[in-house]
This record gives C-alpha cells, sequence and structure tokens, in this order.
C-alpha cells in the first residue's frame, strides 16, 4: 500500500512539473516594446505586429504583411532625437501564462524608401537611432527556435526645437567619450572604470562650477597605457582640458589639449599610481558657455 502510494504521488509530481515546464517555455507571442525617452525609464510603447509565425501549447498564430513599410508608416509616430538612445523590451501575452524564452535573437532596422539600416543592438537590446533627420520604419524581429515575429513601429527622428535655437543636443543624445586601458594582456584594449558626467547643460553661468568627484579606482599598472577618446561627439567640443589630481584631491597639473586632437594617452608609471585624472569637455559659442562636461578616472 505504501508503495503504490509513492508511486501515485511520484506520478502526480511529475505531472505538476511537466505542466510547469510547459507554461515557462512553451509560450505563445511576446509583445514589444521601445523605450526612446532621455533616461530610457520613460513609458514604453508598444510596438505593432507584423509578419508572425509562431506555434505554441495556446495555439499558432500567422500573420502577413506584404508591404511593411506601407504598414509601418500607418502607425502613430513616435519622435526621437537624433542620435537618441533607446532600448527594447518584450513582455509575453498574460494569457499565454510564462515569459521565458530559451535564447531567442533579435535584431533591429530601420527602413526608408526602400533601404535597410542595421541597428546594433548591445546586451542589454539598447541601442542609438542614427543621426539623419527623416521618417523611418522600425524593424524588430524576435526569433525564437522555431518561431519568429516581426514588429513595426512608425518612427520620426528630428531635432528638438530648443537645440534649432542655438543649444546643444540632451546631453543624453550625445556620444560619450571612451577610455580603454592598453597593455600587453589586452592589446586591443579594455574599457577602464571611470565616470562620465555632465557639469552643467544649454544652462550655463560661468566655468568653475566643477567639483572633483569621488570615483571608483581603476586597476592600471606601470607601463600601461589609458587612451580617451572623444572623436565621435557631435558637436566637437571648443575646449578639452586634462586635469590631474593627487591623493590629498588637490590638482597637481592642469593642460589644455591641442584643438586638432580628438584623443589623448596617458603613460602609467609608478609615480602616477594613486592619482585620480579629470577631462573637462567645453563648448562654447563665442564667450557664452553652452555646455560642460567631465570624464573622471583614477589610477590605483
Amino acid at each position: 500500500m505504501k508503495k503504490s502510494l509513492k508511486l501515485v504521488s511520484a506520478m502526480l509530481l511529475m505531472s505538476a512539473l511537466s505542466g510547469c515546464f510547459a507554461e515557462d517555455y512553451d509560450v505563445g507571442v511576446p509583445r514589444a516594446y521601445l523605450l526612446a525617452d532621455d533616461s530610457l525609464r520613460g513609458q514604453p510603447v508598444p510596438l505593432a505586429e507584423a509578419n508572425i509565425d509562431w506555434s505554441s501549447s495556446s495555439g499558432d498564430v500567422s500573420e502577413t504583411v506584404v508591404d511593411i513599410e506601407e504598414f509601418g508608416l500607418s502607425q502613430e509616430a513616435i519622435t526621437v532625437a537624433p542620435n537618441q538612445p533607446a532600448s527594447l523590451d518584450f513582455k509575453e501575452n498574460e494569457e499565454n501564462g510564462g515569459d521565458i524564452w530559451t535564447d531567442p535573437t533579435i535584431t533591429a532596422a530601420l527602413w526608408k524608401g526602400g533601404e535597410k539600416t542595421e541597428l546594433e543592438l548591445n546586451d542589454m537590446r539598447e541601442f542609438r537611432f542614427p543621426r539623419t533627420e527623416g521618417n523611418y520604419v522600425l524593424e524588430v524581429r524576435f526569433i525564437d527556435r522555431e518561431d519568429e515575429a516581426q514588429y513595426i513601429g512608425n518612427v520620426v527622428i528630428e531635432e528638438p526645437v530648443g537645440q534649432r535655437a542655438g543649444q546643444l543636443p540632451g546631453f543624453t543624445h550625445m556620444d560619450m567619450p571612451s577610455i580603454t586601458k592598453i597593455d600587453s594582456a589586452e592589446p586591443n584594449g579594455e574599457t577602464f572604470d571611470h565616470s562620465y558626467s555632465e557639469v552643467c547643460w544649454n544652462d550655463c553661468d560661468a566655468d568653475g562650477n566643477y567639483t572633483v568627484p569621488d570615483v571608483h579606482s581603476g586597476d592600471a599598472e606601470a607601463g600601461s597605457g589609458i587612451v580617451i577618446d572623444w572623436g565621435t561627439m557631435e558637436p566637437n567640443p571648443s575646449e578639452v582640458i586634462l586635469i590631474e589630481i593627487d591623493d590629498n584631491g588637490d590638482k597637481i597639473s592642469e593642460e589644455t589639449i591641442a584643438a586638432d586632437n580628438s584623443a589623448i594617452t596617458i603613460k602609467v608609471n609608478e609615480q602616477e599610481l594613486g592619482r585620480q585624472y579629470s577631462v573637462q569637455y567645453l563648448w562654447r559659442d563665442g564667450e557664452d558657455l553652452l555646455g560642460h562636461s567631465s570624464l573622471d578616472f583614477k589610477l590605483e
């Protein structure tokens, strides 16, 4: 009798587990969302389903859209700025149960007049819109094993009105400078610990508002090189200043970088370990300061 009860219990447990697995892994067509505000934390905008070929325990879904550009331009417009950061999010339809996919392949592209421009997504599904203004159709593809879903959005890229009056693009809309450490172990360079922040932006009274921040030390060794590159920033800064700071937070030196340079390399020696550096970027319109940002890092 006890053996029979154990057998029945085991069968019930396996049945329950198989139900859980089916709910988690055999899921329906996900919903796709675009997040395209300055902080990537605004309200997500749903993207329209287009071509769908999807099978699950909740049923098969097959949808066909012949002309995705025509279909996309009929959707409500989503206005973004040139080079604006954005991200993609996917959620399972509530009636389908689970929300886990194996390892989906996700791609994104923009269409305009029959020409396709691929968008580069990072591991967090974040990307930047291009700098060229215009009306585009956003295409997102989600492929999970044998299932595939296509999503469409109507995107208008245009400069904010405030910028047309002579202001800089929004701080988060501009490319950030890069900082890499190059040594024998990483000859191609690896990202070095740093912080990058705005000091003032489109509302600057005067210079001199910068205060030295506390930053996490990056691992550096004597003989390695720290490369700071701001070549992708548009518009280019009017002035770049390198400041060296000692262990007590006091300024050791200040150097204005030549205007035709878009990168500098700091060669690390024993004396510089423990020191902090700050690269100041300033944008000016004549005597007026339009923007001021700071890249800070410390050698340890």
